[in-house]
């Protein structure tokens, strides 16, 4: 049965909500990283954001609950939504 992360491009693994997302252009990439940026400093729970030129990794894991947590996926849902 696939949640409704797996179903947006979400896997869970590893204790982490991970998703790869593919830009046109390094410059893209930039631009989505920094609006994530914005929600993550609104939400207080940051993610871990790889940028290799046209392609963001972003891993989401809860460190004070050792996983995945509600804010977890509070967070994918707000990214969802970009």
């Amino acid at each position: 049965m696939m949640t409704i992360t797996e179903s947006k491009g979400w896997v869970e693994s590893n204790k982490k909500l991970e998703r790869t997302y593919n830009f046109k252009s390094f410059n893209e990439s930039i631009d989505f990283v920094n609006k994530v940026a914005k929600i993550a400093e609104k939400q207080n729970h940051h993610p871990d954001i790889q940028i290799n030129y046209n392609k963001v990794k972003i891993s989401i894991t809860d460190h004070e609950k050792g996983g995945v947590s509600e804010k977890c996926h509070k967070l994918v849902k707000s990214i969802n939504k970009l």
